[in-house]
């Protein structure tokens, strides 16, 4: 993470230094991100840079766990189900509070560079699964809770259940990403695979019915 310098500057000054490095990274992916380049557009030295960050993945991660965190929060104000009698249309907004954030934030384009880059061999790769871990923790709660009010299928468990939505949720918005551009109206593909994905989910999700038990 940032060094406690970084973290010490006026908010105004952090926004610019991570919105700029945001862009730069969204516009030419991790990889291909010229530390020299991002330098000139920050127009800060390299010695002020490592008086900031540790290396590269140091300030893309920074970039990360800001956007993470605030999303976290969003979440944590929607809380968690109180009704059992609203617990899939909440379930289904936390979703859509996710998608709008990142959205609204232009974290789609860093999304849409980590699936097209980053695949399970690259060096940062673990280290992002390890930054959702507090947002899986949100939807672990969620899951448990539909379980208890028997919503959700009890004959598997909770890490089963987020390992499945979590790898169909990456093989639907993979090509939602693919045909994502900024300030354009989704495609009406994009539109049907994302109505698709929350119906599937839900299928994943509910228990088996008696009938299809037997």
């Amino acid at each position: 993470m940032p060094l406690k310098r970084f973290l010490s500057l006026p908010l105004e000054e952090r926004g610019r230094v991570l919105g700029i490095s945001k862009k730069q990274f969204s516009n030419h992916g991790y990889d291909a991100t010229s530390l020299n380049l991002l330098l000139k557009e920050l127009e800060i030295s390299k010695g002020q840079y490592y008086y900031w960050f540790e290396d590269k993945a140091d300030l893309f991660f920074t970039i990360l766990q800001e956007g993470l965190d605030a999303l976290q929060v969003r979440l944590n104000e929607h809380g968690q189900p109180n009704l059992k009698s609203e617990y899939w249309s909440h379930m289904r907004e936390s979703r859509l509070i996710k998608e709008q954030f990142w959205d609204d934030n232009d974290f789609v384009e860093i999304g849409q560079m980590i699936s097209q880059q980053i695949p399970s061999n690259h060096p940062i790769y673990e280290r992002l699964m390890v930054c959702s871990d507090p947002l899986q923790s949100y939807y672990s709660e969620g899951l448990k809770t539909g379980q208890e009010w028997g919503l959700v299928r009890n004959d598997l468990s909770v890490k089963t259940l987020l390992k499945l939505i979590d790898g169909v949720s990456d093989a639907f918005y993979q090509p939602m990403l693919d045909s994502y551009t900024k300030d354009m109206p989704p495609s009406d593909e994009a539109l049907l695979l994302h109505d698709l994905l929350g119906r599937t989910l839900r299928l994943i999700l509910q228990p088996l019915d008696e009938e299809e038990k037997n």
